[in-house]
């Protein structure tokens, strides 16, 4: 039985490979425009490898599709409901551990 995470990234290979067949650039264009190995890419865009970040900029960079609407597109297909939802409060998320003190306060933090 695959994870989210494994349907998350079965779901991103395929819309690259829909990209891919798009543009219609051939893979030893696609190894030359992102410098990575050939057997890289077909494992990537075959999903027998998990995409690292800074490959899947390359692709899609290659591509011609932003790495965003890629991520949007395969959290449509593996469903809303298996993918944690986005977090519009920043201000929220930088600081959800960095001031959890053990007193509730962080006076006695604040110098050196």
């Amino acid at each position: 039985m695959e994870t989210t995470g494994d349907e998350f990234n079965a779901a991103v290979a395929a819309e690259l490979r829909a990209q891919r067949g798009r543009v219609q650039i051939t893979i030893d264009a696609l190894v030359r425009e992102t410098r990575l190995s050939k057997s890289a890419v077909l494992n990537y865009l075959n999903d027998k490898r998990d995409i690292p970040m800074h490959a899947l900029f390359s692709l899609c960079r290659a591509l011609g599709i932003s790495p965003a609407e890629v991520i949007d597109i395969a959290e449509r297909v593996v469903g809303s409901a298996n993918v944690a939802g986005r977090r519009d409060d920043y201000g929220l998320v930088a600081n959800d551990s960095i001031n959890e003190f053990p007193d509730g306060h962080d006076t006695d933090y604040d110098h050196a």
